[in-house]
């Protein structure tokens, strides 16, 4: 009797851990959205600079490849080439090397997250542009947020300002780049884009497991296991 009671209690922790887990959701919920707003309003402040610069551009596509779906921030024409930009507004110190896939972003309350190489995931942007446009493609991965990187400077990764004073040295757009840009401005406007859109969303979503699901997906399994556990021992006794 005395096990079947201590089963029964640790099927109740491991059901009232899952319980738990589902209370906190919407805090992290809340966290996903204050992230996604913080990540929109980074890219609607490079789309003002871009448009003050006078500089041609073209925000938030998605292109697709036999890799999958790739939702790129914005695509802009200067001199003969287009620029692939993505944009990050987190807050910390970012650390990594130019060719690890994982880099870590040291938030401001100490914690530290692993993060997929910035470089590298705009670098296949901008092979997916390449192949679409048939022009020379530069990827800059612009920091529009309060973070710092650990370290020497990275080629690739600048900021904001540095970014549109390349561009602009660079001089106006050629007619062959904007003719490229045009094209995937077209291509925006089909009604294929929004299917692309949406699919991509739903793909990003499944790759990126929160670590409140996690928990409720651990929590859940072990109240099953009590649960089973603690049925033998009854039927026993």
């Amino acid at each position: 009797m005395l096990i079947f009671l201590v089963e029964l209690v640790s099927g109740m922790v491991a059901a009232g851990a899952a319980a738990a887990a589902i209370i906190t959701r919407p805090t992290e919920l809340a966290t996903e959205t204050h992230a996604q707003r913080a990540g929109a309003a980074g890219e609607k402040r490079v789309a003002r600079a871009l448009e003050r610069a006078g500089v041609p551009a073209i925000h938030d596509i998605t292109l697709q490849d036999r890799r999958g779906t790739h939702q790129i921030d914005h695509v802009a024409a200067a001199g003969d080439c287009l620029y692939c930009l993505e944009t990050k507004t987190w807050r910390g110190e970012l650390m990594g090397h130019t060719h690890a896939q994982q880099w870590t972003l040291k938030k401001p309350d100490g914690a530290a997250q692993s993060v997929y190489n910035l470089l590298l995931q705009n670098e296949t942007h901008r092979d997916v542009i390449r192949r679409v446009t048939q022009v020379p493609v530069r990827p800059l991965v612009i920091l529009a947020g309060h973070v710092q990187l650990a370290g020497e400077p990275v080629p690739g990764m600048i900021s904001l300002t540095s970014a549109i004073m390349e561009m602009t040295r660079a001089g106006a757009a050629s007619g062959r780049a904007l003719a490229a840009l045009e094209a995937l401005e077209r291509f925006r406007g089909q009604s294929r884009q929004a299917v692309l859109s949406a699919a991509h969303r739903r793909r990003m979503r499944r790759q990126k497991p929160t670590r409140t699901r996690k928990l409720w997906t651990l929590a859940v399994g072990a109240a099953l296991v009590f649960f089973v556990l603690a049925v033998e021992q009854a039927i026993l006794w």
